[in-house]
C-alpha cells in the first residue's frame, strides 16, 4: 500500500509542475471550486448512508459505543460477512468522495499559489 501511495505523489507532483505552471489560475481556482462541490455532493450523502447502515446492523446488537460515529471504520469487522457489501459499498463511496474534496481544495489552492506567484 505504500507503494501505490509513493507512485500516487510522485504522479501528482510531476502533473502539477508540468500543468500547473502553464494553466491560467483562475481556471485552475474556480475547476477547484466545482470539483469540491461535486465531492460533497457525492461524499456526504454517501458517507451519511454508511453511517445509517452501520448504526441500523450494530446498533441492536449492542456493538456500538457511545462516540462511535468519530471513528466508525474500527468496526466494520463487527459486520457479519452477509452484511459488509451493503454497508462497505457506501464507506468507499463516501471514501471517493472526500478524496474529490481534497483534489478540489489542492486545484484551490494551487490556484492562488500561481496567482500569488505570477503577482496577479
Amino acid at each position: 500500500m505504500r507503494e501505490v501511495g509513493i507512485v500516487v505523489a510522485i504522479t501528482a507532483v510531476m502533473c502539477v509542475f508540468s500543468g500547473v505552471w502553464f494553466t491560467p489560475w483562475e481556471t485552475l481556482y474556480y475547476n477547484g471550486i466545482w470539483v469540491t462541490v461535486a465531492g460533497f455532493v457525492v461524499g456526504v450523502p454517501t458517507g451519511l448512508f454508511y453511517h445509517v447502515r452501520l448504526y441500523r446492523l450494530l446498533n441492536p446488537r449492542g456493538e456500538l459505543p457511545r462516540g462511535w460515529y468519530w471513528r466508525p471504520l474500527r468496526f466494520n469487522s463487527r459486520l457479519r460477512p452477509e452484511e459488509r457489501t451493503g454497508v462497505m459499498a457506501w464507506c468507499y463511496i463516501g471514501g471517493f468522495g472526500f478524496a474529490i474534496i481534497c483534489l478540489g481544495l489542492l486545484m484551490m489552492g494551487a490556484g492562488v499559489s500561481m496567482a500569488l506567484i505570477r503577482g496577479a
